[in-house]
C-alpha cells in the first residue's frame, strides 16, 4: 500500500433500468485521503474508481485512474456472477490484460454455509435463505461483498476494488449472523506456509454485529471491535497483520443510510519500519446515466472531469 498526504477515490455506481430497456444511472463518491508520514514531503493525489454494473448487479465493471498517471487512461476489472449448478456459482473476475481467474460460490443447505473459494461461511437461517434468493438465484454481487466485507483485502480473492459495492444488509437486518468462518492462507513471501483460520463473530443484544476475531492457535491475524452504534451509523476499530511484513490499525465509521463513510489509521510497514498517519473521507457524490454496461472513453472523462 502507497500512503501519501491527499488521496482522492471516486465510486460510481449503476443502478436501475429504463421504463424501456436497460440502462445504468451512476452515483459518485468522492473519498479523500490524507497520510502523514515523517521526514518525507507531503504528496497530493487523486484516484478515481468507477462502478458500472446491470440491473441485477451480476456484473461489475471497475474502471480506475489516477490524476498522476495517463491522461485519459483507465484499466478495468470485469466481474461477473454465473450460475454453474443449482446450489453453485462462479465469479470471474477479468482485468485489463484479459488475464482471468475464477472463485467458485457453492450453497450447503444441510449446515446453512456458503464455501467461497474454499473459505466456509456458516450462517444462520434468516440470512442463509436471504442470501439463497438474493445471491445465488438473482446473483446479486452486492450481497457477496457484504458477506466478505471484512476479507476484501485478502489476495486469494481480488476483491478489493469492490470495497463500496456492499448491499450493507448484515448490519442493517438485525436478525442476519455470520456465526463463525474457516479461512486458509499462504505466507506471501514462503507459500508453502500455509495457516488455517477460524473466524468468529459475535452480535450485541440490539443484534448489531459486535466483533469479528480471525485467528489461528494463538496467532490473530484481524480484529473487529465495535466501539459506538447510535441510529445508522456504526463505529469500528479494527486491526490486521498479514505474515509480520505489515500492520494496519484504525477506526471506521460508516453510514448505513447515506454514502458517508470515514477511516482513521496507521499503518506500519515492518521491513522498512515505516510508520503512516492516514485519514479517509467520503466527501462528495454525482450521478450519471449510460444507456450500457461499457462506458466509452468519452463517457469516462465526462465522469472524470465532473469530479475533479
Amino acid at each position: 500500500m502507497n500512503l501519501q498526504k491527499y488521496i482522492n477515490y471516486i465510486f460510481i455506481f449503476v443502478l436501475q433500468p429504463f421504463l424501456f430497456g436497460q440502462s445504468f444511472h451512476s452515483i459518485g463518491i468522492a473519498e479523500n485521503y490524507e497520510a502523514k508520514e515523517v521526514l518525507n514531503e507531503k504528496q497530493k493525489d487523486t484516484f478515481y474508481y468507477i462502478y458500472s454494473y446491470n440491473n441485477s448487479k451480476e456484473r461489475v465493471l471497475v474502471y480506475t485512474k489516477s490524476s498522476s498517471g495517463t491522461d485519459g487512461y483507465f484499466e478495468v476489472t470485469d466481474y461477473e456472477l454465473s450460475k454453474k449448478t443449482l446450489n453453485k456459482l462462479i465469479l470471474t473476475i477479468k482485468g485489463s490484460d484479459d488475464k482471468s481467474r475464477q472463485l467458485e460460490i457453492t450453497f450447503f443447505d444441510k449446515d446453512r454455509s456458503i464455501d467461497i473459494d474454499k473459505s466456509v461461511f456458516f450462517l444462520n437461517d434468516a440470512y442463509y435463505s436471504y442470501l439463497k434468493k438474493e445471491l445465488l438465484e438473482k446473483r446479486n454481487m452486492s450481497e457477496l461483498v457484504d458477506v466478505m466485507d471484512d476479507f476484501l483485502l485478502e489476495d486469494i480473492f481480488n476483491l478489493e476494488n469492490l470495497r463500496y459495492f456492499s448491499s450493507k444488509q448484515k448490519y442493517i437486518a438485525k436478525n442476519f449472523r455470520i456465526l463463525k468462518a474457516k479461512m486458509t492462507t499462504a505466507n506471501a513471501q514462503n507459500e508453502t506456509i500455509v495457516t488455517n483460520w477460524t473466524i468468529y463473530y459475535s452480535y450485541n443484544k440490539n443484534g448489531v454485529l459486535s466483533s469479528v476475531e480471525q485467528k489461528a492457535k494463538d496467532e490473530i491475524r484481524y480484529t473487529k471491535t465495535l466501539i459506538n452504534a447510535t441510529k445508522n451509523i456504526l463505529s469500528y476499530k479494527i486491526y490486521r497483520q498479514i505474515d509480520e511484513r505489515f500492520s494496519d490499525d484504525k477506526k471506521i465509521t460508516m453510514d448505513l443510510v447515506q454514502n458517508k463513510y470515514s477511516e482513521t489509521g496507521t499503518f506500519l510497514q515492518v521491513g522498512l519500519n515505516k510508520e503512516t498517519d492516514y485519514e479517509k473521507l467520503i466527501s462528495k457524490s454525482t450521478h450519471s446515466v449510460s444507456s450500457k454496461i461499457e462506458l466509452s472513453k468519452n463517457e469516462l472523462m465526462k465522469i472524470y472531469q465532473e469530479m475533479k
